[in-house]
């Protein structure tokens, strides 16, 4: 599983790290992000499922937001 860490990064670059990676994967890969970034905490799960990926967790760690998305 490919690993990406957004965390003092601020939207758009959270996301346009996502998309840049999940181009990259075949469908079924996943892909796990960290990011800290409130926007991007909204705006990555809406773009993947606009785009037919699948969120598969979504968890909050101390102000930290940890998502494992499938292509």
């Amino acid at each position: 599983m490919r690993k990406i860490d957004t965390r003092g990064k601020v939207c758009p670059l959270p996301l346009f790290y996502t998309k840049k990676v999940i181009d990259s994967l075949k469908s079924g890969d996943e892909i796990e992000v960290l990011t800290d970034d409130e926007v991007a905490k909204n705006a990555i799960p809406k773009w993947s499922k606009e785009h037919g990926h699948k969120i598969v967790n979504l968890e909050e760690l101390n102000g930290d937001c940890k998502m494992i998305i499938r292509k």
